[in-house]
């Protein structure tokens, strides 16, 4: 794996992080508005260049900081509400440069409870949180 540097259009969020094997993407109201694929890392693993300087976007549970340029707005990255040190933030691969389309697994998430995507995979779309399990025919 090779680290990528991504930015947010205007360079003021910058940071860098190892390419991805795969990324999300969820069709939840707020995933599908700003059309983010997403990469996850512990937070530690991520590397912001300067402090970024982002507005902070809650809703709903309000357990998650989404994160936008102050300048340009791109959404850039969300972490969890309160901590600097969390297993996981999420990235919006869609900023990082290099990173190949090819090699990277899509993992496509239903939250939206619709099953509308704008990409394609062949791998079968995961379920919502808020949706019951299936049943299997035996």
């Amino acid at each position: 794996m090779s680290t990528l540097s991504a930015s947010c259009h205007c360079g003021a969020v910058r940071f860098e992080a190892e390419e991805p094997e795969w990324v999300l993407d969820c069709n939840c109201s707020h995933c599908r508005l700003y059309g983010g694929l997403w990469a996850y890392y512990p937070q530690r693993e991520v590397r912001f260049l300067g402090a970024p300087d982002t507005f902070i976007y809650m809703w709903g549970d309000r357990e998650l900081e989404f994160h936008h340029c102050r300048t340009c707005g791109c959404a850039t990255h969300s972490t969890q509400a309160g901590t600097d040190d969390a297993e996981r933030i999420a990235v919006n691969a869609r900023l990082m440069r290099g990173i190949d389309p090819k090699r990277t697994r899509l993992v496509q998430k239903n939250n939206g409870n619709d099953g509308v995507f704008w990409t394609h995979t062949d791998s079968p779309v995961l379920p919502s949180h808020d949706e019951p399990p299936q049943r299997s025919d035996p």
